[in-house]
């Protein structure tokens, strides 16, 4: 069944060129085909921007009036849009909301989850899911590392964005008025290693943006160290920080490069369950 909005078209998807219906077998044969139909337009839209109708039927290998009439059945119920002045289709913006319907069914925390239990049993170390709340981070959820000495968060546990490496994270991704007025404010610390200089918390946020992950040096718990990466929605918005809690005893600089792969491939593995983008691996520490 199809939700219908409060501005959704009512009009039903004409699936041209179906075969001749003369049973339930055959009725359901050409339901299957007229969707894999409609599928295999709006992949052609997506891929190619813009179509016109006979570009769409040359794409589909249907004849002329058939992607005609795929075209003005999608238009109707406004899975597809047609340019007045051009003629030409794109995508409508009802998919969208269809998408964003998907992803409001999808928990982040029971994605991650499965993901989370792989990085401790690959790493041995404490694995915690961040998300932001003002000028604080949450950590939402965590799984305890393997080791008998192990650093680790509290689920619930907040912590201001500049004492952490998931709240660095979320400060990488501010735009610039906004960083200046966190960076604005008193920077109070925690350990003795805490960032509250505003200079030098600028130039580690720079950093953090640049190469894509953040670390945390007993800035928060003075013998624990940090690292955090983003985790992003189909919009490149980051939504939470996936990271590493770690002794700082362990937290050399050869395994800083390793655990912060082993983070971005987590990260990468978590995509295609909740539709998150997430960037390539940076170089570099």
């Amino acid at each position: 069944m199809v939700h219908q909005g409060r501005n959704q078209p009512t009009d039903v998807i004409d699936v041209p060129d179906g075969p001749e219906t003369d049973g339930p077998e055959t009725d359901r044969g050409a339901a299957r085909a007229g969707v894999e139909r409609i599928a295999a337009a709006l992949d052609i839209v997506a891929d190619r921007g813009w179509v016109s109708a006979s570009e769409l039927a040359v794409a589909m290998g249907v004849d002329r009036s058939t992607g005609w009439r795929v075209a003005r059945s999608l238009e109707r119920v406004g899975w597809l849009h047609r340019d007045e002045a051009s003629g030409r289709y794109r995508l409508g913006l009802p998919l969208f909301e269809l998408g964003t319907h998907v992803l409001d069914t999808i928990d982040v925390r029971d994605e991650a989850r499965r993901v989370m239990t792989d990085l401790v049993a690959r790493t041995g170390e404490s694995v915690d899911l961040a998300i932001r709340d003002g000028d604080s981070v949450v950590f939402i959820d965590k799984i305890d590392g393997t080791g008998e000495v192990r650093a680790f968060t509290r689920t619930g546990q907040r912590a201001r964005l500049h004492t952490a490496a998931a709240g660095k994270v979320f400060l990488a991704t501010l735009p610039a008025a906004e960083l200046a007025r966190y960076l604005a404010r008193p920077l109070e610390a925690h350990t003795p290693a805490t960032i509250t200089d505003p200079d030098a918390l600028a130039a580690v946020v720079d950093e953090t943006r640049r190469r894509g992950w953040a670390i945390n040096r007993g800035e928060l718990h003075a013998e624990a160290g940090a690292l955090a990466v983003p985790v992003l929605d189909g919009t490149g918005r980051c939504v939470a920080a996936l990271g590493l809690n770690i002794p700082l005893s362990r937290l050399t600089d050869d395994r800083v490069r390793d655990l912060v792969e082993e983070l971005q491939a987590a990260t990468r593995r978590l995509t295609p369950t909740v539709g998150f983008g997430i960037p390539a691996p940076v170089a570099g520490r």
